[in-house]
């Protein structure tokens, strides 16, 4: 095989990996773009609550609305799971705020039973 048939075989070969990758990514971003359309639909259903179901899950009014605000390309879902998580994180340290308050003026160093699930 002659020096110009390499050149265009690896020529060849680059522009059909580019190619490629450009579908590739253009069917991931379409994928994703469905998901996010689906997760969507949730979030509709989700809407349709009352204020203690939502509440007992952890988000509010305010974080469905924060969560549709986004791009339509978006997944909401990830706005609510850091909503959720940050609300939960915060209702767990005052918790431990008010344990050590009381266990502090309880003579005996063991906390009161029933009062809290450790994480430890």
């Amino acid at each position: 095989m002659s020096y110009i048939g390499e050149v265009r075989r690896s020529a060849f070969a680059s522009f059909g990996a580019a190619v490629s990758g450009l579908l590739v990514a253009s069917a991931l971003g379409t994928i994703q773009f469905i998901k996010a359309l689906g997760r969507r639909r949730y979030l509709v259903q989700l809407g349709e609550f009352d204020d203690h179901m939502l509440k007992d899950i952890g988000l509010t009014r305010a974080d469905l609305r924060d969560a549709s605000s986004g791009p339509i390309w978006q997944d909401p879902t990830a706005t609510l799971v850091v909503r959720a998580v940050e609300r939960r994180a915060s209702r767990r340290q005052v918790a431990r705020s008010n344990l050590r308050l009381v266990s502090s003026k309880v003579p005996t160093q063991q906390p009161p039973a029933g009062d809290l699930i450790s994480c430890g």
